[in-house]
């Protein structure tokens, strides 16, 4: 049997998109020794997992339209040269790892995995009409795959309602943390990383993007009433992104004119954080603060409880399915609350210490290679269908 796997979002392994095809395929590679895999990209990629040699990789370009712009080239990538790729290998089984099925499968069973339905649910990410166009074009599209992989009961939900694809055709495979993300006990290098990015001992730590549905806005009101109260001058707050796309757009507001009227512009850092450092910043913040909307998943506190750091998160979407009872589960929508909740972990060793054991226990019900076991599986049983 033959898998056809769509490599696109290799091109971005820092996207939460990249992190999981990357993580996926080589867990595929380390646990399925049978089925042979022809991962198709439209660039050569350059930052390939470690696969055995019933894996294929195969650059196939966009063509004549690689200079028409990126939206075009995707869209007919997508559409066009992947499927058609797949069914010049006659592949058994297409797999698309994001949310954008072919409309034209060449009669090849389809599996196209949606994280979330960000764009038909949030209006913010649907503003302008390509956009809209794509989300209507993808959604039609996933309506005839052969199977839904969605991350989440919650996104399952969200599937059935949005798009209206039954229960049956839906199969939920929950995402994982990275392997190399495990909590870091060198005092040297918990030190550095400190250094590195101007923090002292007691820091609050947000991951996971700066768009609107972060609601980083109610996390920076709930981070100053902590700060106003906690008494520690040097606590401080640590946003991981480009402080250069606040208010780049309307998706993007900026939090700053906030953080100054509250008197805590100084007390709140935001910069990107170096891939090699994530463990150590994970390891070494004294609470993970997590205040998101709206999540298909929610890959952050996980990653942060493989860490070992306490986690206060938002109560709302997929979350709590997530964290369950190894984090402090919060309104987000209410900042004295969730402020409480930050100053309790804080103040109280008994509670950082009861969350850290209680998240490194809930951390190891998600795998890669349990993803790649019912990954596996499924190709099978799809591939199955299809001859009976």
């Amino acid at each position: 049997m033959r898998v056809a796997f769509n490599g696109l979002f290799l091109q971005e392994p820092r996207t939460g998109t990249g992190r999981y095809v990357y993580n996926l395929l080589e867990s595929l590679g380390r646990v399925d020794g049978v089925t042979e895999y022809t991962v198709f990209s439209p660039r050569d990629i350059e930052m390939a997992p470690e696969t055995p040699s019933t894996f294929q990789w195969v650059t196939v370009p966009v063509g004549y339209l690689r200079h028409a712009g990126d939206n075009l080239a995707k869209l007919v990538w997508e559409q066009r040269t992947f499927p058609h790729a797949a069914k010049r290998v006659d592949a058994a089984v297409m797999h698309i790892p994001h949310f954008a099925s072919p409309l034209r499968t060449y009669g090849i069973p389809t599996i196209v995995t949606i994280h979330d339905v960000i764009p038909l649910r949030l209006p913010a990410y649907r503003a302008s009409p390509t956009v809209q166009a794509y989300g209507q074009l993808v959604a039609r599209a996933a309506r005839n795959a052969t199977v839904v992989v969605a991350v989440s009961d919650h996104s399952k939900r969200d599937i059935i309602e949005v798009l209206g694809i039954p229960d049956e055709r839906i199969r939920v495979i929950r995402e994982a943390p990275a392997p190399h993300l495990r909590p870091v006990t060198d005092a040297a290098q918990l030190q550095a990383v400190r250094e590195k990015y101007g923090l002292g001992e007691r820091f609050i730590l947000n991951v996971g993007g700066l768009d609107q549905r972060k609601n980083i806005v109610g996390l920076v009101g709930a981070f100053a009433a902590v700060y106003h109260e906690f008494g520690d001058p040097e606590l401080r707050l640590f946003i991981a992104g480009d402080p250069k796309r606040l208010g780049s757009s309307p998706l993007f507001p900026d939090w700053r004119p906030l953080a100054r009227t509250f008197g805590v512009a100084d007390a709140v850092i935001c910069a990107p954080i170096d891939e090699e450092d994530l463990p150590a910043m994970y390891s070494a913040t004294s609470c993970f603060a997590f205040s998101s909307l709206y999540e298909g998943f929610g890959l952050p506190p996980l990653e942060a409880m493989a860490c070992g750091a306490p986690v206060v998160c938002s109560d709302l979407t997929s979350l709590p399915e997530v964290v369950g009872s190894a984090g402090i589960l919060v309104n987000p929508e209410d900042p004295d609350r969730f402020g409480a909740a930050l100053q309790r972990v804080l103040t109280l060793p008994q509670v950082r210490d009861d969350l850290r054991a209680r998240g490194l226990a809930r951390v190891k019900q998600f795998t890669w290679d349990r993803v790649a076991v019912e990954t596996s599986t499924l190709y099978a049983d799809v591939a199955g269908a299809r001859h009976e």
